[in-house]
């Protein structure tokens, strides 16, 4: 299957990676040379016009801001589009309405960073909004390889709310340890002891109870932590508990 991914950054790369393995045609755009350069060193083959290749789908994988611009620019009518970039609820019921009913999906990411290529060929479950049957059928078949549930939602604004409460979980997790952290030093015993007895317990999940003491950081928690916090804002409601774990986050940056 051909496969155009647009954004040769981290996801973008790690979604090329995972696809190629499996005897899938990628190919890579980007309006930056750098990151061309990068994935071309690695045998990937790059386009300089997304829609010149004529793809089985489109994977867009950029900035959320730059999503909406890209989609605009593609060949809507025929051939799918996935969104796999971190977009607020919404995004993709509007797109589809400013394409005039465009073949477009949204499939998020749930990698780390650090360990990205490694995540998109192990994940935990694949996530994606449905569209019309012989698309779902595609999508099926590019991720039956890598064996893992697959979740099909009628409303993709399901799927982009599951990826927003996925890293804000993360987030809230972090600050709150970090919180028992500076309650322990002050009481001068050891915070990673407290969080490993305490997540003995099935109902507390052990991210962030042994291995604590640090802010959240990088480039997705921190901005999807605040763009989720304007978000709930411009909705009319007041999110208390992100805007706490945001504050108990620069307390730990600036301490």
């Amino acid at each position: 299957m051909r496969i155009v991914i647009i954004g040769a950054g981290t996801v973008g790369v790690a979604t090329g990676d995972g696809f190629r393995r499996f005897g899938n045609d990628v190919v890579f755009y980007d309006n930056d040379n750098d990151k061309l350069d990068k994935v071309t060193s690695e045998g990937f083959r790059i386009t300089t016009e997304p829609s010149r290749e004529k793809p089985d789908v489109f994977f867009v994988c950029t900035p959320a801001q730059a999503v909406e611009e890209i989609i605009q620019n593609l060949p809507y009518e025929h051939v799918l589009t996935v969104i796999r970039s971190t977009v607020v609820p919404g995004t993709t019921n509007k797109l589809i309405k400013m394409t005039s009913g465009g073949h477009i999906i949204i499939n998020p990411e749930f990698s780390r960073e650090a360990t990205a290529i490694w995540d998109f060929q192990n994940p935990f479950r694949i996530l994606y909004s449905a569209c019309c049957h012989q698309h779902r059928e595609l999508i099926q078949r590019l991720y039956t390889p890598f064996q893992a549930p697959m979740i099909c939602v009628d409303d993709p604004t399901i799927a982009e709310m599951v990826k927003y409460a996925s890293n804000l979980f993360l987030t809230t997790t972090i600050s709150y340890w970090n919180e028992v952290s500076s309650v322990c030093l002050r009481l001068n015993i050891n915070s990673h002891t407290v969080g490993k007895i305490a997540a003995l317990d099935p109902r507390i999940p052990s991210y962030g109870a042994s291995l604590h003491g640090k802010p959240f950081s990088g480039r997705c928690l921190p901005h999807n932590l605040q763009t989720f916090i304007t978000f709930c804002e411009n909705l009319g409601y007041d999110p208390i508990l992100l805007k706490a774990v945001e504050e108990v986050n620069k307390r730990k940056r600036d301490a």
